[in-house]
C-alpha cells in the first residue's frame, strides 16, 4: 500500500487531557511490544562511542526513551529535541532543546541521531528536508524505529483494544502504520548516497521498522 500521512488525534489533544495520559501510556506498552527501546539500546551499546560523541534524540515526547538510555550514558553526551518542554523529572545536565526538528540548526554538533516513532509524522518533502539538515551535519549514525506499514500489523493493533488500549491509540495507531516504511524507503527519503553511507533495515513480525545507517 502507497504510504500516506494523516494528522494523529493525540496530537490535537492537551497534554492534560485524560484520553492524551491513556494514550501516551499505551505507546510505552506498544513500544515495549515491539522491542524499540531494547533494540535502540542495543544498537548504542554495539557503537563503540567515543569521548567527543554526542547523541541526540530528536522528538524525544514524554523522555522516555532518554531517562531509559540515560542510564547507560552520560547525561553530558545525551541531548533531546521536541516541540513542547522538557518533561517533569528531566535531569537537569541533560540538554534539552524545544524546537522544530526541520527548523532545528545544531545538528552539526552530534554525531548520532535517535529517533523512535517520529520520522513517519514527516511527509516525503519534510523528510527530504531533515535528510538535508542531516548530511550536512557531523552526524555519522542513525539508529531509527518507525512503524512498518502492513495490513498485518494493524490487525494486531486492533486486538490491542483486549488489553485496553485507548480508543485514540487505536485510532493512531493505524494512522502511523499508514504513514510507515518499507524496505528501503526511509534511506531514500532521508536522500541518503549508498556511496556515502551504509544502512541495514530490519523489519520485525510485531510491526517494527529498523534502521541503522552509518557513514562509511
Amino acid at each position: 500500500m502507497q504510504r500516506s500521512v494523516q494528522p494523529e488525534i493525540l496530537d490535537g489533544l492537551p497534554a492534560c487531557n485524560l484520553d492524551a495520559a491513556a494514550s501516551r501510556r499505551d505507546l510505552v506498552k506498544i513500544n515495549g511490544l515491539m522491542g524499540n527501546f531494547r533494540w535502540i539500546r542495543h544498537q548504542i551499546g554495539r557503537s563503540n562511542l567515543g569521548r567527543h560523541d554526542r547523541l541526540l534524540e530528536i522528538g524525544a515526547g514524554d523522555g522516555t526513551l532518554a531517562k531509559k538510555l540515560l542510564r547507560d550514558s552520560s547525561p553530558a553526551n545525551y541531548h533531546a529535541l521536541d516541540q513542547c518542554g522538557p518533561p517533569e523529572g528531566w535531569p537537569s545536565p541533560t540538554q534539552w532543546h524545544s524546537a522544530d526538528l526541520l527548523q532545528f540548526t545544531g545538528y552539526g554538533e552530534y554525531t548520532y541521531l535517535l529517533a523512535n516513532l517520529i520520522l513517519h509524522h514527516f511527509s516525503d518533502r519534510e523528510l527530504s528536508k531533515l535528510g538535508t539538515r542531516i548530511r550536512e551535519s557531523g552526524i555519522r549514525c542513525i539508529i531509527a524505529c518507525e512503524p512498518c506499514r502492513r495490513s498485518f500489523h494493524k490487525a494486531q493493533l486492533r486486538a490491542g483494544k483486549w488489553i485496553g488500549f485507548n480508543y485514540v491509540t487505536l485510532n493512531d495507531g493505524c494512522v502511523s502504520i499508514d504513514a510507515g516504511f518499507r524496505a528501503d524507503e526511509l534511506p531514500g527519503l532521508l536522500g541518503l548516497d549508498p556511496a556515502v553511507w551504509t544502512w541495514l533495515i530490519e523489519e520485525t513480525w510485531m510491526g517494527a521498522y529498523r534502521m541503522r545507517a552509518d557513514k562509511k
